[in-house]
């Protein structure tokens, strides 16, 4: 035979549905109370945690803002600068354009001066036409004058050998009356 009592038993253990049903209530009213107590903690840890993500978050915010604001100030000053010094270098430029400008109009109008001091072509031709005549005009006179000192060479050549032969002669002749008188002299004695 069972131990226990109950309805299904000779013995009565004292549960009634009443004791049952309450005792049944008051196990459902305790989870309650607990899963009610465990969710408010669970709830106050989300609502810390929320809050403490939230001033995290609106802190790293701030850092960006703090982080966005010194980089485009510092972007700001390295456009700035970088403006400032290329309009240095493109007043240089400028200068530089300007000096070798001035430099080339200088050179134009020494050019422009020289140029003004030269011949035109057309005189420069006639003159060279005219310098052309009287070239041809002396060549002329110069193959003249040249023919003319030749025949005088030719002539002053001839009389030079005219009167080496007679000079010849005249020695030869002074010999012979010299040979002769000489037999002459070698006969007679």
């Amino acid at each position: 035979m069972p131990v226990g009592g109950g309805e299904t038993q000779k013995d009565p253990s004292g549960w009634t549905t009443d004791t049952l049903h309450a005792h049944m209530q008051s196990q459902v009213n305790d989870m309650r109370v607990h899963l009610q107590t465990q969710l408010n903690d669970m709830r106050a840890m989300l609502q810390e945690r929320y809050e403490t993500q939230s001033k995290a978050v609106d802190a790293a915010f701030v850092a960006q803002q703090v982080a966005m604001s010194t980089a485009l100030t510092a972007a700001e000053r390295a456009v700035s600068t970088a403006m400032l010094a290329a309009e240095k270098a493109v007043d240089k430029a400028e200068d530089a354009a300007t000096k070798r400008f001035e430099a080339v109009n200088e050179f134009r109008g020494q050019l422009a001066d020289q140029a003004s001091t030269f011949i035109p072509r057309l005189e420069a031709e006639q003159r060279l036409s005219q310098n052309a005549e009287k070239i041809t005009v002396l060549e002329g006179r110069v193959a003249t004058d040249i023919a003319q000192i030749q025949s005088r060479l030719d002539l002053s050549a001839g009389g030079a050998r005219g009167i080496e032969k007679a000079w010849a002669f005249l020695v030869a002749a002074v010999v012979a009356g010299g040979a002769i008188v000489t037999i002459a002299l070698t006969l007679t004695r």
